[in-house]
């Protein structure tokens, strides 16, 4: 399983253009890393990848993953991590599975918890 977790309603906002900018070029990337509010957990790395069909999460080793779905798929991610985007008080956790592909759940979170 690999944890999203955390992030203010304008850091999901981030990290939604950038995925919808991802399902529009098939074969591109984006290292999560790379965005500036992202702090790793032991050193993993997550790249997100737009590809032809889902493949879903591999792991490549050394704590890195490839997060490979169709551009479609990336759509949907994006739907799903829309109602994160808006700022709200929440008291409880609240959180949503993304991976539609096979491999590791990929979970985002409002909290180091779901």
């Amino acid at each position: 399983m690999i944890l999203v977790y955390g992030g203010a309603s304008d850091e999901v906002a981030q990290l939604r253009k950038g995925i919808r900018r991802l399902s529009r070029d098939v074969r591109g990337h984006l290292l999560l890393n790379d965005l500036p509010f992202v702090q790793s957990v032991g050193e993993c790395r997550l790249k997100i990848t737009c590809a032809e069909s889902d493949l879903g999460v591999v792991d490549k080793g050394a704590a890195d993953f490839d997060w490979i779905l169709g551009p479609e798929s990336w759509l949907a991610v994006d739907e799903q991590l829309e109602p994160f985007s808006v700022q709200r008080q929440q008291s409880s956790v609240s959180f949503q599975y993304l991976n539609p592909g096979s491999g590791p759940e990929v979970i985002y979170s409002t909290a180091r918890a779901w």
